[in-house]
């Protein structure tokens, strides 16, 4: 084995010696001269010599004028092209900042105490977080609301923004949808930046993406069905899971500190030797979908949606107290029986409920020239949400009204009879709907 003595240098210094010796060769010194220089030497070099030939001067100020055309051109059609892009960028947005006067709260929502109570939790600790703080505690990311059409599931999300008194910003999940490719990227950017503006400037603010399957489907669909298939000729019909992608990278850097945050506390510990302050706003992402099945199984982990909420159909209890509210709202005479209507209204959604009290019945009542909403008025407006508008029948025989009669009556009796009660006869017609 050999011994390395000082007279005896190692390999990497006679490499590094050698490096040496190159570098401080005379043909490689006058080379980086040349590199470093040329640039230099030319452009003297024709200004010189276009200060003493007019022809060359000319023709040096003609290229000039060629190339600053195409410079312009060039910049006009990027700045065209980034102005569209910024343009299709823009998705329309619902803002509802507090104390506004379309604010909901909580008196707003009926039907569904149980839901309320489980929710109430969360937002208390999104309109005060200094305990929750204290204590080390991580706020949830987000919220997902799942159920049938109609249960309530936005209007849920607008009184938790307006009950914890933080800015409300919602949209659709297809909104992020685009011709081109990236777009839905872009739309996701700028979104969660206003979020996080009016998180900012309120304290805390709920992103709210409704039918959020549209946006967050599984990549690999369904019991792995499904197909995304990106771009297209240019990048155009941009599909892809873009916007996904970004929502998951956001939801996860939520509590990541901004540049602006970084240099705040780049200054209290290296200059003011203070620890820096903590962050006092939040941002807290909520969906709502009826097809939770179909969303991506990164998007529902914990860390991301950390909890899903049922918001189901409301039962008895709940259908009298949506109806009592809805009530409260339209002029209606003695007649209206509240069980009555509660007892016809069984699998009935708010939505379903407030239509037909709020719009369909009051429209009846003006048709018929009355000022007050009547019990006849309702039946009919559910009826026509059930079954569909009259279609009477002009010219029918009294023999042919008869059996069409006794049909019908066959079908309510053995509905009543087999049925056990699950589900009720309320009323039969012959008077064809739809």
């Amino acid at each position: 084995m050999a011994v390395q003595t000082s007279a005896t240098p190692s390999k990497s210094k006679e490499k590094k010696q050698d490096l040496v010796s190159k570098r401080n060769h005379p043909l490689a010194r006058i080379w980086r001269f040349v590199r470093a220089t040329w640039l230099w030497f030319t452009i003297a070099g024709v200004v010189y010599y276009a200060s003493v030939d007019d022809d060359f001067l000319n023709l040096l100020l003609l290229a000039l004028e060629q190339v600053g055309r195409l410079v312009l051109l060039l910049s006009f059609a990027i700045l065209q092209f980034v102005a569209i892009f910024w343009f299709m960028a823009r998705s329309k947005t619902e803002v509802i900042k507090p104390g506004e006067p379309r604010s909901l709260t909580f008196d707003d929502y009926k039907g569904q105490p149980q839901l309320l109570k489980l929710v109430r939790q969360w937002i208390s600790l999104l309109s005060d977080r200094s305990k929750f703080q204290q204590m080390g505690g991580q706020f949830i990311n987000g919220l997902l609301l799942y159920g049938p059409p109609g249960t309530g599931k936005t209007m849920l999300a607008k009184c938790m923004a307006g009950e914890a008194g933080v800015a409300f910003m919602s949209i659709e999940g297809s909104g992020f949808r685009a011709m081109f490719f990236g777009v839905d990227v872009l739309k996701m950017i700028a979104f969660v930046s206003k979020a996080r503006k009016l998180a900012r400037e309120y304290g805390a603010c709920i992103a709210f993406i409704d039918e959020i399957d549209a946006v967050g489907g599984s990549r690999g669909g369904v019991m792995g069905g499904r197909q995304n298939f990106g771009g297209g000729a240019m990048g155009m019909m941009g599909g892809g899971t873009g916007a996904l992608t970004r929502l998951l990278y956001e939801m996860d850097g939520v509590e990541q500190k901004t540049r602006f945050e970084k240099l705040q506390a780049w200054y209290y510990t290296r200059i003011l030797h203070q620890p820096p302050p903590k962050r006092n706003w939040h941002v807290l992402f909520m969906g709502s979908t009826n097809r939770p099945d179909s969303l991506d199984a990164a998007l529902i982990r914990p860390g991301r949606f950390d909890r899903m909420i049922a918001v189901e159909h409301p039962d008895r209890t709940g259908r009298r107290a949506i109806i009592d509210y809805y009530l409260s709202k339209i002029q209606h005479d003695e007649t209206v029986d509240v069980e009555a209507i509660v007892s016809d209204t069984p699998g009935y959604t708010p939505a379903q409920i407030m239509a037909a009290i709020t719009k369909d019945a009051v429209r009846l009542a003006i048709f018929d020239d009355r000022m007050k909403v009547s019990q006849r008025d309702i039946d009919m407006a559910f009826q026509e949400q059930a079954s569909g508008l009259e279609n009477p029948i002009e010219e029918l025989e009294d023999i042919q009204r008869e059996q069409i009669a006794y049909h019908e009556a066959g079908h309510a009796l053995v509905q009543a009879v087999l049925d056990d009660g699950h589900m009720p006869v309320h009323k039969v017609t012959i008077i064809p709907r739809g």
